[in-house]
């Protein structure tokens, strides 16, 4: 029997097709239906701390269906998880300002810049390193831990570390004075577009998305896999975030419309 170079071709296509489902199940890893190509799933600080711990919210479990939807059935080249790492003392913390509550301010001073100064919120202690309130969501990190080294590329930024600066975006501190590696590992692979979720939507998620604007990455927002303290807060943040030119989407409209998706189907005979 004679075969062609393109029948040997489909023919081998549709093999690595099977075995990489059947790897899938045998790993526990759902198969994808959607490869991004030049896109980044960036999660930001989905730490037990912001659901259930010290900064408990009941608006943030509502995400994480939503997140883990976006791991089980989307392929990417990349996957960044950010995490609050703060150490004991942190300039957030208002146990660090003597007489000061969760909920106050005080003023502090830029590091490069002495004369300059700027208004840091204070919060209960949270996200230090070695608690539980530090650690990724359980489902989150176990879909993360499953996906590590066999689908995709999984890069954790740690932030906040510095005690005397505090640190919103994924990207930089409040300052500029250090950026993270998240800017390099991106155009190290290629990405041109991130979409964004997370917690807390005028905090952390608000200084990712501006921070990649600026750096010139086309973001997208899935306003219902983001949460924060209210949905007054929300809708004035995402407000901002389309000013700046973040493409604000829920998640159905983003896949209907499947901007940088690739759909295919699997083949079932050999």
């Amino acid at each position: 029997m004679r075969f062609s170079a393109q029948s040997s071709m489909a023919g081998a296509a549709k093999l690595t097709v099977l075995f990489t489902t059947l790897l899938s199940v045998a790993q526990g890893v759902p198969f994808s239906t959607k490869i991004h190509k030049k896109t980044s799933l960036i999660l930001i600080d989905i730490q037990n701390d912001f659901i259930t711990g010290s900064l408990n919210n009941s608006r943030a479990p509502a995400i994480l269906p939503k997140v883990h939807h976006l791991l089980d059935t989307h392929e990417w080249p990349l996957i960044v998880a950010s995490q609050d790492w703060h150490p004991i003392g942190h300039i957030s913390f208002a146990s660090t300002h003597p007489g000061k509550q969760p909920g106050g301010t005080v003023n502090t001073t830029f590091l490069d810049t002495p004369v300059k100064q700027e208004t840091q919120s204070l919060t209960a202690d949270h996200c230090v390193p070695g608690t539980w309130g530090s650690e990724i969501e359980t489902g989150v990190q176990t879909r993360l831990h499953n996906l590590e080294g066999y689908r995709t590329t999984v890069n954790y930024i740690k932030k906040a570390q510095d005690h005397k600066v505090d640190s919103y975006s994924a990207f930089a501190d409040n300052q500029y004075h250090r950026f993270t590696t998240l800017d390099s590992e991106l155009k190290l692979h290629g990405v041109e577009t991130i979409v964004v979720t997370g917690l807390i939507t005028n905090a952390c998620v608000r200084g990712t998305c501006i921070d990649g604007v600026k750096l010139g990455y086309e973001v997208v927002l899935l306003e219902d896999a983001t949460e924060t303290l209210s949905q007054e807060i929300k809708d004035k943040a995402i407000e901002e975030l389309k000013g700046w030119g973040v493409q604000v989407m829920n998640m159905t409209d983003w896949e209907a419309a499947n901007p940088t998706g690739q759909k295919f189907a699997l083949q079932k005979e050999l």
